[in-house]
């Protein structure tokens, strides 16, 4: 019996990814919620509950097709997941001070004079995610291979998230920033991401990524909640440094940000670093892994879901 379950489960999986594939993503933009559906059965294996979400994932894709419906919700996630644009929605809520330096924000790469740059900087796209190229050293650039990897930047900005149905991203000027490199002020390799989870205003736990690989991936992630006790909220294969991360100095303070930034939000991740005891802002993200997050247990997705709804207003 479990063999034939099986096998239906496989075949199921194998005809939503068919699907999947073939729709093109232009259509998704104009269609999120059938993005939604299979983005998630191609994970899941499994259409998703929008109407009344059972876990984080389903939660986070209902929450998200609501915001596209609401032109204020629409606008002000628009806002707040520009990298660039953000800094003012901080500035506004009284966090001017936790900003990272910013030499300047360019519409092309041929904007951009690297002679006036130091020695050691950050560009990256406004939108999406994945797209920025740390310098650790100047004389070393090769600007002409820089100039392809952003062209081609521009060009993946032009339906990034269609078809994992983040449709903000498309709706965002694509840009370029260039920022100071954080690890220039306290000399480490890594910086350490505190990813606060928000439920209106509410932390939920404070996920950690303290080491990556050379691409760039995680190696190591932890969870804590609010008074800094460790959980058990990440599958073992993405805990594999036995190093937990300290509590942060700032780490009062930190929790004050997360709370009055996540205020006009169903949720968000709050993403912060702590610098020499000093708070750094780091970006709002509203679609964490496209509203997948796979690196989590079970009964942790299902949790933070009912966090949500005790923490949701009452109307």
């Amino acid at each position: 019996m479990n063999s034939i379950q099986t096998f239906f489960q496989r075949k199921k999986l194998w005809l939503y990814r068919k699907l999947y594939n073939k729709i093109l993503p232009d259509y998704y933009y104009w269609s999120p919620t059938i993005a939604t559906a299979l983005w998630y059965a191609v994970n899941e294996g499994s259409l998703p509950n929008l109407r009344h979400p059972r876990n984080f994932n389903e939660l986070l894709m209902a929450i998200n097709l609501k915001a596209r419906k609401n032109q204020k919700d629409r606008d002000l996630r628009v806002l707040c997941a520009d990298k660039y644009a953000v800094r003012g929605y901080v500035a506004e809520k009284g966090f001017g001070d936790i900003l990272n330096e910013c030499y300047g924000v360019y519409d092309s790469f041929d904007e951009i004079n690297f002679d006036t740059l130091p020695n050691q900087f950050v560009l990256k796209m406004t939108t999406g995610c994945g797209m920025n190229f740390i310098c650790t050293d100047k004389s070393k650039l090769d600007i002409e291979n820089l100039r392809k990897e952003v062209e081609g930047w521009f060009k993946k900005c032009n339906n990034f998230g269609l078809k994992t149905a983040e449709w903000h991203y498309v709706e965002i000027k694509p840009r370029l920033m260039v920022e100071k490199y954080l690890s220039q002020l306290n000399g480490a390799s890594c910086l350490t991401d505190f990813k606060i989870h928000c439920f209106n205003g509410a932390i939920y736990h404070i996920e950690t990524i303290a080491e990556r690989d050379t691409s760039g991936k995680f190696i190591s992630c932890y969870t804590f909640d609010t008074q800094w006790r460790s959980t058990d909220c990440v599958k073992p294969q993405y805990q594999k440094s036995c190093k937990l991360v300290e509590k942060p100095v700032c780490f009062d303070k930190m929790k004050q940000i997360a709370e009055k930034l996540s205020k006009d939000f169903e949720y968000v991740r709050v993403d912060l670093y702590e610098i020499d005891g000093k708070v750094i802002f780091g970006e709002l993200t509203f679609t964490p892994v496209g509203c997948y997050e796979y690196d989590y247990k079970k009964e942790y997705l299902e949790d933070m879901c009912r966090f949500y709804y005790l923490t949701a207003p009452h109307k």
